[in-house]
């Protein structure tokens, strides 16, 4: 079993349902139908990063996700991180850029990805923090230009946190997500 499929299992059901990343695959390819009754299945490893398909609500979506190589920060205890991609393509949202930073993010404040030069602003909600849609696609393309990203946020005790995250096989993933839910 990889980080990425362990991790899936530390989520709580309200992650792991809107957002597919709870499957515990063994190989590409292999389907499995978990407790919400809906059939996973991996499209495979790609380097640092993992992608899977699933149905829901009438429609296929497909997802890729990270785990961070480094993670930063003054605190003794955090939850799950994870970097996702996902295509929705019959509700209209493609290439929805989103984190889980493992802690409730401070209130009113952004969270800041970097890219080599590039920085952008990510708004919050919980313990997630989300691309804002007009910049999606240059945050994608930027992914798939670069070797590394961090992710920088402040949690609601004040502890600021800084987790690096690999972009090796990030190129190859999207392209497994966009094929499989017929994204251009």
């Amino acid at each position: 079993m990889t980080r990425i499929q362990r991790l899936f299992h530390t989520l709580p059901r309200a992650v792991l349902a809107p957002l597919c990343l709870m499957i515990a695959l063994t190989s590409p390819g292999y389907a499995q139908s978990n407790s919400d009754g809906i059939d996973h299945k991996m499209l495979g490893d790609f380097g640092d990063w993992q992608a899977y398909t699933y149905e829901q609500s009438g429609g296929k979506r497909c997802t890729m996700a990270s785990q961070p190589l480094k993670d930063e920060g003054d605190y003794s205890k955090r939850g799950p991180i994870w970097s996702f991609v996902m295509n929705r393509p019959k509700e209209g949202a493609t290439g929805e850029v989103g984190f889980q930073m493992g802690y409730p993010i401070k209130q009113g404040s952004l969270v800041k990805l970097e890219i080599g030069g590039a920085k952008f602003d990510l708004y919050t909600s919980g313990e997630g923090a989300y691309a804002w849609r007009e910049d999606e696609p240059k945050i994608i393309q930027t992914m798939r230009a670069g070797a590394t990203m961090s992710v920088t946020g402040t949690s609601s005790r004040g502890t600021v946190t800084k987790d690096i995250y690999s972009l090796t096989g990030f190129t190859a993933a999207n392209q497994a997500i966009n094929k499989a839910c017929g994204v251009k």
